[in-house]
């Protein structure tokens, strides 16, 4: 109640020095409460990296196999699916580099001169929560090698067109590396 009090006293007067104090006071409080808010609250980790990127090449396959089947799903004449993707090669860090560079240049005894120019690479290794780490810069995904598509409507071509066609425009792969098989009913078995 007493700051209520003091704050009409200073409002009330027409002293100007009493308003840049209460401006003051007002922004030691906004900087008090900022602490209260996490930091890491953008989606980045504390090297300024996405927090996905220790993200296996499992966990990655199998995301994108859900949402491959969740897509063919909605395709007409589909029927119930199951998705099965192989990769190539599993997910590569890229690693930020710092670059060093040194040139040499010697004149021999017959004035012939020699230039050696060497380049030095090192990786940026940082201290992180987990101890000393390399920084990495980017991920980039793994290659799709080959799907395999089941399903109840595979025994139409149109459906098995619409199927492959949405698998390698969505995946940017080959038509080669698809296969839409009719899934096994239990009337076949």
């Amino acid at each position: 109640m007493e700051l209520k009090k003091y704050i009409d006293k200073l409002m009330a007067s027409k002293d100007k020095t009493k308003y840049i104090i209460i401006i003051g006071m007002v922004g030691i409080l906004l900087i008090a409460t900022s602490t209260l808010i996490p930091k890491n609250s953008d989606g980045k980790n504390e090297n300024g990296s996405s927090k996905n990127i220790n993200v296996t090449a499992e966990a990655y396959v199998s995301q994108l196999e859900k949402k491959i089947n969740s897509m063919i799903s909605q395709i007409d004449g589909v029927g119930s699916s199951e998705v099965v993707i192989t990769l190539e090669n599993g997910i590569e860090n890229v690693y930020a580099n710092s670059e060093r560079k040194t040139s040499d240049s010697n004149e021999n005894l017959s004035g012939k001169s020699t230039n050696r120019n060497d380049t030095q690479h090192d990786v940026v290794i940082i201290d992180g929560s987990s101890g000393k780490q390399a920084l990495i810069v980017t991920q980039k995904e793994p290659t799709v090698k080959g799907v395999v598509v089941v399903c109840e409507g595979a025994d139409n071509s149109v459906i098995v067109k619409r199927v492959t066609d949405a698998v390698t425009k969505s995946l940017n792969i080959k038509t080669s590396r698809v296969s839409v098989v009719k899934k096994q009913t239990a009337k076949n078995k």
